[in-house]
């Protein structure tokens, strides 16, 4: 396929994600419809079904795609050069920030409310979001292992520790609307979470 039609296919298809993205978060999915997506992306059914094949697939690919951009923040968060304690913070706070946005929020409430009755959707949810989250965190904790610098047996055991320190009951009061959490509080949380973190296992 010549580059200009690649580059239009995936023009298309972006689109189509993105006016998805917006009908799936506004209506949730049992009372989004494809209809309306392509009301808004333009085209037709049939070139929605040529990308996305149905409506679970089409959401599928959206979980997919948000998952990935909370993602990237905690990737730039990973610095090499810095200290442990300095990473684990940069990395807290980007992953707090992630979780708390208003997008990140409402792709939550639509998982859990949907993944009971689908849930290949829920497992792809968090097999791009929570779950990469811990392995990527797990990966850099190889890396401090490997140099000395901290002593644990199971990286992915302490990653998910460290995050489950993190969210505390933030991401559960914001995702219910109960009391956003302040900046003063994440960074409590944060702080606090490293520094037990570093305590249990830094050499």
């Amino acid at each position: 396929m010549p580059k200009t039609e690649r580059t239009a296919e995936q023009v298309r298809r972006n689109a189509i994600l993105q006016a998805g993205i917006q009908v799936f978060l506004e209506y949730g999915y049992v009372n989004a419809s494809v209809d309306e997506i392509v009301r808004r992306a333009g085209g037709s059914k049939r070139t929605v079904y040529k990308y996305f094949g149905n409506k679970e697939d089409l959401f599928a690919a959206i979980i997919e795609n948000l998952a990935g951009q909370m993602l990237s923040p905690l990737s730039t968060a990973i610095d090499d050069d810095s200290s442990l304690q300095t990473t684990l913070e940069k990395l807290g706070k980007a992953y707090l920030d992630v979780l708390l946005r208003e997008g990140s929020l409402a792709i939550f409430r639509t998982v859990v409310s949907e993944g009971q009755r689908f849930p290949e959707l829920a497992k792809t949810f968090f097999r791009n979001g929570p779950h990469a989250a811990v392995m990527r965190l797990s990966s850099y904790l190889d890396q401090q292992v490997a140099n000395g610098s901290l002593k644990l047996d199971d990286t992915c055991a302490a990653a998910r520790q460290y995050f489950g320190m993190i969210r505390s009951d933030l991401h559960m009061r914001a995702a219910l609307g109960v009391e956003p959490p302040t900046r003063d509080e994440i960074n409590r949380e944060v702080g606090t979470a490293v520094a037990m973190f570093v305590r249990e296992y830094s050499v």
